[in-house]
């Protein structure tokens, strides 16, 4: 039975990343929802599209069922180029100086290596493996300039409860050192790597059955400032997460992972494909639409997983019953392919075995691809002793793009080189994949490049050294791999959540690191990028090499120990929060229907507080407690109601918290009581009441600069008589607004005494309880406030604190407002303020926010800056409202809403120590008043279409409805790589739309986004 296809008969020509010099071919596809990019000849692979660089292709386990509906179509945007003639001004090599001279000098950038994924204790044939493991450990920390570990097995550590993170490395002392380290930095005690079978256990998951979980009764535990100690458990530490140098079948290291309760990154079953060359080239094909080498590979017996559908692009399967008596098949098959189109433009061809039994050797022979006949005898030869779930591969020698000439600085020829690209690829935040880092070997072509077996360079360098002269052609080249990297990340992502628990080792088994090799070919004078296979840690230990080579001349730290620490550290604490029992006061509406989606994610436990009886969110949390708050000026009594709603059930809830404005006060009454982490009720009532909150920060006159320095002038109201007392204090123009407010309803910019008494008047009488307009602390009664009217751009700055420690902040800013409301019409994030002023926001929030005893929790807090720096509008003692959480998620990775999770169970979470934006998100409002008629009208249709193909983000917010206190209905965003060009789309979407009018100037309300 055969499968797969090698012609590209009846395609067109395919464009790449236009431009000087870039010539036509293939592309490949990226998820909807980002932008598509094109890499060259993908689409040829398969048909006689490969021209003069193309490389081989890998395979893969048995229980791997790859199948998509289908391949990844072609998407034609079109890229930068990079011609070879841009390489450099010297001549560039023609074709025919590209000859290959003989069976062995061949491209070998894309072959496979011999070095091994780390020694592990099992595989180093000393007499006492775990010992020379230890002296590995050591002999690496002094080679590291670290203290050597401390034995402390003499006084056993206990404690250890269900709150307590344990990252678990199980194997390589080696290969994971740079990330226990970082990773005992950030989290002192969290990293324990374990050496030997003896110091783990396995025990029956006491939460998912069928399962198992794995206790520590011995380890070295990772320490901040490289200190490390070899520890006993008493009793044994439970892992929250496990990784390691999952090795040959049967290793104890696989087999103490298999079937783990906890998040476990790779097994032995997902290493074995991911290391299988025609599996992981059918992945890299098929799934994430990237060029990969033509192949032909053969297989026997049956091999139900690997797939017939697709066929990828490049790779054809021939599947054999039986090698006996099939010669004839095997040369018809071997003649189709040396003659076919994809191997026209290649001289020779390798016979290799696939399968992870022959993981990192070289090809069994080359040949001449006029040779047919000998290629197939050395192909038959191999199928002989084939086993199950293994192939025989006959695949294209690829040749790198050659260098261009340099400046001759000696007589002798310059030889012909070959370029080896490896990348390592994390799982972050949000299951998104990130590239860490890249790194790149050069050697001689006929000189096979492995992985370890020269040192390696930058890309940037290698590329320089390459002959890419041009700045802007390397960076887009640079782009153009991240994207390939990723691509081929969220392919294993994809696949691996198709398969069943036990073909991945274990429910909760997924990749977290991935390395991803790729080769530089020239095919039509055009570079392209080419991947040949993925592997579980040969590319990280590359790039953890160049990291090190770095830090020798003096270069900071690199990135990837961090970004892989972070990684494995927010995999465990995501495993902390499961099960827990949150109790959560206030639903909220329809803006805050993110947190049931959240919950289930992280298999959080709700028990809810709500006053409407009837809201949507009963059915979705555990426990539904109905109890009318409202009226908050009766928030002690309620906590004592409550509290003894919680002991008629039964409830001992692990943290509780909220993010509804209305309900922060009752909310830090509960946890006091209930002895739970959080900020005091004093705090939390002196950020709520805006008044008092800039009058208590005016008295705070230590520190340079004093918390003063940020307060506004400010009056309470509470009759027309505090109107006239106002108004010879506070000057005018100045801003009247409820003292419990919140979304802006009832904000109005006045510019005189009379135009605050109308004001004040008008609101007193429509706003008097939480009835004429639920959600904006009317519950607190209608008191207002004269605040004197402060100049400058808006911004929010989001904050995470730690018992007073800043853990994480991020900048947004808000367009003009309309008004005299102030009613918010836009917003951006990234900011676009420069480093120093966004510095300024961020130091003035935390100085305000830690004045008013809000040290532990999220913080919402609200500024304007001008030129003499930040002025404070107010402070949200509660997560920040809106778009916030789902932008900052989609910006940067962390969830706010997380993070507020693990500071209500008392832990600091995770976050970014230098948070880097992937996108540029710029949104506009959208008001009923303004757009209610055309969103009835078809334009949500349209957009809830866009947002499926991932070109816009929606956030709903409030129910429509226009009239005096009018707030917005929907916010719609869109992205780019900077703010020039998400602003670009967003106002041509809203001018295509209608939801750009004069009434409402949309290029007004993003002026301010430069």
């Amino acid at each position: 039975m055969v499968s797969g296809g090698t012609g590209r008969e009846g395609r067109g020509p395919l464009p790449l990343l236009g431009g000087a010099g870039w010539c036509r071919r293939s592309v490949w596809q990226r998820r909807a929802h980002r932008l598509r990019v094109t890499l060259r000849g993908q689409g040829d692979a398969l048909s006689g599209g490969w021209h003069r660089s193309r490389a081989p292709r890998h395979h893969r386990p048995s229980d791997v069922p790859w199948l998509p509906d289908a391949p990844p179509e072609p998407t034609a945007l079109v890229p930068v180029a990079l011609s070879v003639d841009q390489l450099s001004a010297e001549q560039a090599l023609g074709m025919k100086e590209q000859e290959w001279t003989g069976p062995e000098a061949l491209c070998p950038g894309w072959q496979e290596e011999e070095v091994s994924d780390g020694e592990g204790p099992e595989d180093s044939k000393h007499p006492d493996p775990t010992a020379h493991a230890y002296e590995v450990l050591q002999r690496t920390l002094r080679l590291e300039g670290m203290p050597l570990t401390v034995d402390r097995t003499g006084q056993p550590r206990s404690g250890f409860g269900q709150l307590d993170m344990t990252v678990c490395i199980l194997g390589s002392p080696t290969a994971f050192l740079p990330i226990l380290l970082e990773g005992g930095s950030r989290c002192p005690g969290a990293m324990v790597l374990c050496l030997a079978p003896a110091w783990a256990s396995r025990v029956p998951s006491e939460t998912s059955p069928g399962t198992w979980s794995l206790l520590l009764s011995r380890g070295v535990s990772f320490e901040a400032g490289g200190c490390t100690a070899l520890e006993e458990f008493v009793p044994p530490r439970r892992a929250t997460y496990v990784t390691g140098t999952f090795g040959s079948e049967g290793s104890w290291e696989g087999e103490l992972a298999r079937d783990l309760d906890c998040p476990t990154g790779g097994s032995a079953p997902l290493a074995h494909w991911l290391e299988d060359p025609l599996l992981s080239r059918w992945l890299l094909s098929a799934r994430a639409g990237l060029p990969v080498p033509p192949t032909l590979a053969f297989t026997t017996g049956l091999w139900e997983t690997l797939p017939e559908e697709p066929k990828p692009p490049g790779v054809r399967l021939v599947r054999l019953q039986d090698p006996r008596g099939q010669e004839s098949l095997v040369q018809d098959e071997v003649d189709a392919f040396l003659e076919g189109s994809t191997m026209q433009p290649y001289d020779q061809v390798a016979v290799r075995l696939s399968g992870w039994r022959w993981r990192g050797t070289d090809p069994r022979s080359t040949h001449r691809k006029v040779e047919g006949k000998a290629v197939a005898q050395a192909v038959a030869a191999l199928l002989k002793g084939l086993r199950e779930e293994e192939s025989v591969l006959l695949e294209a020698l690829v040749p790198t793009g050659r260098l261009p000439t340099l400046p001759p600085r000696s007589a002798a020829p310059r030889l012909p080189m070959a370029l080896r690209i490896c990348t390592v690829v994390c799982r972050s935040w949000g299951d998104r994949p990130q590239l860490c880092q890249v790194a790149c070997t050069v050697g001689r072509a006929e000189v096979p490049v492995r992985h370890g077996s020269l040192l390696p360079l930058g890309l940037d360098s290698s590329l320089r050294q390459w002959g890419l002269a041009d700045a802007a052609q390397r960076q887009a080249l640079a782009g153009r791999l991240r994207e390939a990297a990723e691509a081929s990340m969220a392919a294993v992502l994809a696949v691996e959540g198709e398969l069943s628990p036990a073909q991945r080792g274990g429910a909760r088994a997924h990749t977290d690191v991935l390395g991803v090799d790729f080769l530089l070919a020239c095919v039509d004078d055009t570079l392209e990028l080419v991947a040949l296979s993925t592997n579980c840690l040969r590319c990280l230990e590359t790039c953890l090499l160049v990291e090190g080579m770095g830090h020798d001349v003096g270069q900071p730290a690199g990135d990837v120990p961090r970004l892989l620490a972070e990684c494995l550290l927010h995999r465990a604490q995501c495993r902390l929060v499961e099960g827990k029992d949150i109790l959560l006061i206030g639903a909220g509406g329809a803006s805050k229907s993110f947190v049931w989606e959240a919950a289930r994610e992280y298999g959080l436990r709700i028990h809810l507080v709500e006053s409407d009886p009837e809201h949507f969110a009963a059915g979705l949390v555990e426990t539904f407690l109905p109890y009318d708050s409202r009226e908050h000026r009766r928030d002690e009594e309620h906590a004592e109601h409550v509290l003894e709603m919680l002991r008629a059930r039964g409830l001992r809830p692990d943290a509780c918290l909220s993010y509804w404005d209305d309900c922060v006060v009752l909310t830090a009454l509960l946890c006091q009581r209930l002895g739970l982490p959080g900020c005091s009720p004093a705090a939390i009532r002196l950020a709520k009441q805006k008044s008092r909150t800039h009058q208590h920060l005016q008295r705070c006159r230590h520190g340079r600069p004093p918390p003063a320095a940020f307060a506004v002038p400010c009056r309470r109201l509470r009759s027309h008589g505090d109107v006239e007392q106002a108004a010879g204090t506070v000057p005018f123009p100045a801003v009247a607004k409820l003292e419990f407010g919140a979304g802006a309803v009832g904000v109005r910019l006045v510019e005189s005494a009379g135009q605050c008494h109308a004001h004040a008047a008008q609101l007193w009488h429509d706003l008097r309880a939480d009835a004429d307009h639920p959600g904006i602390g009317l519950g607190w009664g209608n008191t207002m406030l004269l605040m004197e009217y402060v100049p400058g751009t808006e911004h929010d700055v989001d904050l995470v604190l730690f018992e007073g420690r800043l853990l994480g902040a991020w900048v947004s800013d808000n367009g003009p407002t309309r008004l005299p409301t102030f009613l918010e019409t836009a917003a951006i994030l990234p900011s676009c303020l420069p480093a120093d002023r966004q510095a300024q926001l961020v130091r003035a929030a935390l100085r305000c926010c830690r004045a008013c005893g809000l040290r532990h929790g999220v913080f919402n807090v609200e500024l304007k800056l001008g030129p003499a720096g930040p002025r404070l509008l107010e402070i949200n003692p509660r997560m920040g409202g809106f778009y916030l959480r789902d932008w900052i998620r989609a910006v940067y990775g962390p969830d706010l809403l997380l993070a507020a999770v693990l500071l209500a169970l008392g832990l600091p979470p995770v976050l970014p120590s230098r948070p880097s934006p992937r996108q540029q998100l710029a949104g506009i409002m959208c008001l009923a008043s303004e757009h209610g008629q055309a969103l009835r009208g078809g334009v949500m249709e349209a957009l809830q279409g866009l947002q499926r193909q991932g070109l816009v983000r929606l956030n709903p917010l409030f129910e429509e409805a226009g009239g005096r206190y009018e707030e917005p209905c929907l916010s719609v965003a869109c992205t780019g790589d900077g703010p020039a060009e998400a602003c670009g789309r967003l106002l041509g979407l809203c001018q295509a739309l209608g939801i750009d009018s004069p009434q409402y100037p949309v290029s007004h309300f993003l002026s301010h986004f430069k």
